[in-house]
């Protein structure tokens, strides 16, 4: 009992619990499961994965997989690279499964419970333990099933599969919420995740006729005649199935254990709203425009940024609000990396300083006057709903401000209704379509209350479903009739050079713009196109706040110097502009952390209606540099030197 109690009391901090160890038992107890309090990836900062997905792929490999695989070896090379999460395969790609399994086949070469002891081990040097269930692909059911409709793929002479397996396939979902069950209720996991949301589109197997006929009342024979809509229709309800299902199953199996679902992101093609069931998300490949982009649409303090570690700007992502992670392949015996130079000599300093920081990444926001609202719907107008043209021109927006210090909000269109956008100067739609009645009203109400709106490009002209509209949705905020778009390779330009928000850009050449006449405001800028002026830059005002309409979004600098014109001056100026730096606030400590990102010396002016700080209570590092904060009118200024790395302030 009073070991028991302990494990209660820390939860990952300090698990220690017994051992068994027979043949084919788990080394712990439903009890004692059931008891566990998991940790969570989003309080975890320091995560890795040994990867063994993607090594020993032949079937003649599979004998030698974890034969020399030693679980305290495994925990104390983590301890010693300063971890503080692993993400460890319980069915990683192989359909073999790492743990004491009923339901499944474990690795032959696997001997007792090598995954209980590795939590056990891990546990105990407080690392907490993050689940794996593959889901796209499961190499072992697909070769059990070769042949069969719902398989796409064929097999090498020596085992190995390259194609797809359908979500819909008989009894494979079953399977995988099997696995799930098994594993939440098993073994003390922190979190669980799972992998490969994608499905062979065309599928015609017994699994997508029977979810066919449900969805649509009708009976699929073949796909020919039934055009791109419905299949991509089919496509995705088939995912949302999957991940609705296997959500449900983890919540009622331990709703304490915090899941996610790898490819639900912008640049995969599941609905990206299907992250908000979830507790944390992920992205790949240490990008900050998609981290800023994800955070504000699932509306989540933290994101697992996948490939991080051998980013040159994993500085900046964690700023940003990621978790570090990294997947590294393994030697497929050991289950660990044979070459370990990189380990020990790079990734570890960065996650002891890592560690150091921690209080300063937990909680924190970044801050912003400007968000764009973003909307899923809008994906339903490109072909195959491809969301690339979209979130091209989202990210670019995002990135120009980034490079200026000011990282972006993304607001979710399902938000609008019930948040405060009172926070924000300026709303943005940068061809954002497809928004509900509702959702509309919401953003009147903003703009009446005294908030800037700028719809951008071919914004508000498609419907829910992606199809054209005759008119613009808010036409009456707008001022504007539309006629239609445009599409000039030689160019279009504007009939001014200057406007009340500086000089023109010099290259300005519109290639596709939209055509519309006024009815109501003012055209600060006109394009003539045919020998007719139409407008260019329209502003009108509605209540106390104003609507704004930017015909093109080809030229980003003068999107830019529109947003700039309607949410007043970027409330951070950095000294000189090649330095960057990102201001974050943690609310319940009511301080703000402002992350330096470059060495050497620079000077930092924050303006008082962003951010109020009168002065510095800590730093990081603690020495080999200096800062002083000075009062200016509007702000502070901050004067930085030094040389040090990874430095912070910390304001209040």
């Amino acid at each position: 009992m009073a070991r028991l109690a302990l494990t209660l009391i820390l939860g990952a901090a300090a698990c220690s619990l017994p051992g068994r160890g027979a043949a084919g038992e788990p080394l712990f107890t439903p009890q004692e499961v059931a008891a566990y309090k998991p940790k969570g990836a989003t309080k975890c900062f320091r995560q890795l994965c040994y990867d063994y997905n993607w090594v020993g792929r032949r079937l003649a490999d599979l004998p030698a997989k974890f034969t020399q695989a030693d679980p305290v070896e495994l925990a104390e090379f983590s301890r010693r690279i300063h971890l503080d999460a692993v993400l460890l395969l319980a069915v990683p790609h192989h359909g073999y499964c790492t743990y004491e399994t009923k339901v499944g086949v474990k690795f032959p070469g696997l001997r007792g419970d090598w995954y209980g002891r590795c939590i056990q081990e891990l546990h105990r040097r407080n690392i907490a333990v993050l689940g794996y269930i593959t889901l796209g692909h499961n190499w072992k059911f697909m070769r059990d099933h070769l042949g069969q409709p719902f398989v796409h793929s064929g097999m090498s002479s020596d085992g190995v599969l390259d194609g797809q397996l359908c979500l819909n396939a008989p009894g494979y979902l079953e399977l995988v919420e099997a696995y799930t069950r098994e594993l939440l209720t098993m073994y003390p996991v922190d979190a669980l995740r799972y992998d490969m949301l994608f499905s062979p589109k065309r599928c015609s197997c017994e699994g997508c006729r029977r979810y066919y006929k449900e969805l649509y009342g009708e009976e699929l024979n073949t796909w020919d005649g039934k055009g791109w809509r419905r299949m991509m229709d089919f496509y995705l309800a088939t995912l949302d199935r999957a991940v609705n299902r296997l959500t449900r199953t983890a919540r009622a199996t331990k709703p304490s254990v915090e899941i996610w679902q790898n490819h639900i992101n912008t640049y995969s093609e599941a609905n990206v709203n299907l992250g908000r069931q979830h507790d944390i998300a992920y992205i790949e490949f240490g990008d900050p425009l998609r981290l800023l982009a994800l955070k504000g649409i699932l509306d989540k303090d933290a994101i697992i940024v996948g490939q991080t570690l051998t980013s040159p700007i994993r500085r900046t992502i964690m700023a940003l609000g990621a978790r570090c992670y990294q997947y590294m392949p393994v030697n497929q015996r050991t289950a660990l990396p044979d070459k370990r130079e990189w380990f020990l000599h790079d990734l570890a300093p960065f996650f002891h300083m890592v560690a150091e920081v921690q209080p300063y990444l937990e909680g924190a926001r970044t801050l912003s006057p400007i968000a764009l609202v973003y909307c899923e719907n809008t994906r339903f107008r490109y072909a195959d709903y491809h969301r690339d043209a979209y979130m091209k021109v989202c990210e670019q927006i995002a990135g120009a401000y980034l490079g200026r210090s000011l990282p972006l909000d993304f607001v979710n269109c399902l938000d609008l209704a019930r948040g405060d956008m009172s926070r924000w100067k300026l709303l943005v739609l940068p061809g954002t379509s497809g928004l509900t009645a509702n959702e509309l009203d919401a953003l009147r109400r903003h703009v009446r209350a005294g908030g800037n709106l700028l719809v951008a490009g071919d914004a508000l002209r498609h419907d829910a479903r992606g199809m054209p509209q005759h008119q613009f949705d808010l036409a009456d905020c707008l001022g504007l009739r539309l006629e239609r778009v445009v599409e000039d390779k030689q160019g279009l330009a504007a009939s001014e050079n200057h406007w009340a928000g500086g000089a023109l850009p010099r290259r300005l050449s519109l290639h596709t713009c939209v055509l519309a006449q006024p009815t109501a405001g003012e055209t600060q800028l006109n394009m003539n196109y045919q020998g007719k002026q139409h407008p260019l830059l329209h502003v009108n005002a509605v209540g106390r706040g104003r609507v704004a309409y930017l015909a093109s979004l080809d030229c980003l600098e003068l999107t830019q110097q529109a947003m700039d014109w309607l949410a007043g001056p970027v409330p951070i100026q950095v000294t000189p502009a090649d330095k960057h730096v990102i201001l974050t606030f943690q609310r319940q400590q009511r301080r703000w952390v402002l992350h330096l990102l470059d060495k050497g010396p620079y000077v930092v002016e924050i303006r008082r209606d962003f951010a109020a700080p009168t002065k510095l209570i800590g730093q990081y590092p603690a020495e080999g540099w200096n800062a002083k904060l000075e009062p200016i009118d509007g702000g502070v200024r901050i004067h930085v030197d030094g040389n040090a790395r990874d430095r912070l302030l910390v304001l209040q």
